[in-house]
Formats: C-alpha cells, structure tokens, sequence
C-alpha cells in the first residue's frame, strides 16, 4: 500500500489537509501518512516528524527566526523521501515549492492542494510549479485558469472552508450567549500567529475605543486563535473585553462589524456574510520587500475574489486605530451599506462552489497515484 509524505506547514493548511486526509482513507484505507502538521493532522493519525507550529511566521524577515527549525524539517523530509511513494502539499509555498523539487529529482509524484499564490507574489514561481508538481487542486476560483495557461494540471475543486463552516443559529441567540445582548457588537480578530497578534491588537483595541467614543453602547468581544498564549491578550482582559476561544464563527456571526487580520479569517468572515475592516501589519523590512513583490490591487480574498474593493482594506501605517475606527464606523452607522456588504459577500460565498472539496481533491490524488 502505498506511503505519502504530506506537509501543511500553517494553522489553516494542517485543518485543510486533515479533511484531506480522512477522504483518501475512506476511499483507499490502507494508504498511510507521515509528514508535517499541527494537531489536526495528528488527530487523523498522521505520523508527524515535525510540528507545523514550529514554522508559522508572517513576513520574508521573521523566517529568520524559525530557520533552525526550517532546516532540521528539511533534513527529516529528505530522508522520508528516501520510502515514500507520493508527496502532498499543502499551502506553505516557501517551504513547499523546496520539497516539490527534491521529490521531483527523486521521480516521487507531486500533488499539491491549495496552491501558492502567485497571483499575489507575481509569476516567477510559475515555472517552479510546472517543473515540481504533477497535479494541482486549486481553491479559489480564478487560479484553475491561470495555472492551466502555464500548462500545469489544476483543479478547482471549491473551498473546504464550506465543509467546516456548517453553521447554524440566530445573531439574537448567539448574542445571548455571548453576553452582548444589547448595542452593536465589534469582533475582534486580530489573527492566528503571535507576531500578527502583537502588531494588530493594539490598533485593534485603539480602534474600538475610538468606536466608542461615537456609539457608547458598542461591545467588543476579541476571538483569540487556539494555541496562541493567552498573555497576548493580556491587554485585552485588562481593559475587560471578553476574549474567546474555539468560538471564533460565533463571534463571526454574532458581530455588527469585524475588525480582522488579513488572511482566511476574512474568506471565513464572507461565507457568513458579516462586514468587517481588514488590517495587515508586518515588520518594516517585509513591507517594503512586499510592496516591490506583490502584484494584486487587493490583499483581502473577498476584493480579490470579486475583483473589486468591496470591503475596506488598511495596510501598515494606515492601519491605524484611527484609519480602523473611521471605516468601522461608516458601516456602523450606515444601516444600507451594511445590507449591501452582506448581499456582496452572499455572491462571493457563491463563486467558492459546492461544499465537497476534499473529497474531490481525493479523487484526484487517487486519479495521479492510481494513474486512472
């Protein structure tokens, strides 16, 4: 039976790769994993030589914190590739696209899922992509096309965010149950790792004090990542905001605005259709490095997905409490606007397809080692 070595290397690639995971095994249950993942992967049972917490960072300069870590993962999959039959990849691109070519030079098929944004980061690692990976399931819907023309194998399978976001419940009762029966409620989500936690909290909570001076009756409820130590919020609780944990789509759905870090939490935030400011913050050095790299006009997945600034985005400098506070409150006070965002991101959940990704994304990885 045959052995795959599989990488998810973030918080949000190690949930996408366990469903993964359970879809191979219930199509072909004698296939066995080993590789590099959180506690998801390890809850599938996966044998994990090294811990994807380990390696999460924002930014080209904080890797050089976690190279030591990087390199002894490297090591590790070098020797796994010397008795496995296939690789899956998920996200991580940095350190991904490497593992790509060391198991293209040892002929190890390549399936890589959720694939690296280089709409985002231009097309040089295009020609990476086509010479390392075999087959490519993609999840946004305007990344089929665009690796299709380079001649690469994609996919678009739909977002295996609609498989684990099957929520239900009225704002009143989750209002209730959060303790914020009354006023307009702001969600806190300032992001899944502690050096974007650091950066945007503050700016945050600066801004919801801002909101407040405006509408006194307005709640803030701060929705902290699992695994991120609680002194990061230390602030928060000193101010009394109640923070919560594992209930972050509550609070999603419960809130009146967002306020929410750069990343899949606004993807999240438009499938249930909650407005929300988004932020993004990062060192210095990485900022300017991005500002001559990245090459798309939008760096929220809901703009980038509709292809239009739908919601507000405030990056660096002007992510600022006052910058944060203004666009909350323009769509706090503006009860259409409020309506037209919600009806915007309704079309944006529409384009991610079908729940079903996962199994889909199996099938295909079945289809590549399978040879069908």
């Amino acid at each position: 039976m045959p052995e795959l070595l599989i990488v998810a290397g973030e918080s949000s690639g190690d949930l996408f790769a366990s469903l993964l995971v359970r879809e191979v095994r219930s199509l072909r249950p004698g296939w066995t994993f080993t590789g590099i993942g959180g506690r998801h992967l390890a809850g599938e049972g996966v044998h994990l030589f090294a811990r994807s917490e380990e390696m999460a960072v924002v930014g080209v300069w904080e890797v050089g914190k976690r190279l030591p870590a990087v390199f002894q993962a490297l090591r590790k999959v070098r020797k796994a590739l010397e008795v496995v039959d296939g690789v899956v990849l998920v996200d991580y691109p940095g350190f991904n696209l490497r593992v790509a070519g060391m198991a293209k030079r040892r002929g190890i098929p390549v399936f890589y899922y959720i694939a690296p944004q280089v709409w985002a980061w231009g097309a040089s690692r295009i020609g990476r992509i086509a010479e390392r990976v075999t087959r490519m399931a993609v999840v946004l819907p305007f990344e089929e096309p665009l690796f299709r023309r380079f001649g690469i194998d994609a996919t678009f399978v739909g977002h295996p965010l609609l498989e684990v976001m099957d929520f239900h419940g009225s704002r009143t009762e989750l209002r209730m149950e959060l303790g914020c029966e009354r006023g307009p409620i702001v969600g806190l989500l300032p992001g899944s790792r502690a050096d974007e936690v650091c950066r945007l909290l503050p700016a945050f909570l600066g801004a919801l004090a801002h909101i407040r001076s405006e509408l006194p009756d307005a709640r803030g409820i701060v929705a902290a990542a699992s695994g991120l130590h609680d002194g990061l919020f230390r602030r928060a609780h000193t101010e009394r905001l109640p923070v919560v944990r594992n209930r972050t789509y509550e609070v999603m759905a419960a809130s009146d605005v967002l306020l929410v870090a750069s990343g899949t939490a606004t993807l999240e935030a438009a499938i249930l259709g909650t407005p929300m400011v988004v932020a993004y913050r990062t060192s210095w050095p990485s900022y300017l490095l991005a500002r001559r790299l990245v090459k798309v006009p939008h760096i929220a997945l809901p703009n980038l997905i509709a292809g239009r600034p739908m919601v507000p985005e405030l990056i660096q400098r002007v992510a600022s409490p006052e910058h944060i506070a203004r666009e909350a409150l323009a769509i706090l006070k503006d009860r259409e606007r409020q309506e037209k965002m919600r009806m915007e991101l309704q079309a944006v959940r529409e384009r991610l397809g079908s729940p079903g990704a996962s199994r889909r994304a199996a099938r295909l990885l079945v289809e590549m080692l399978e040879g069908s």
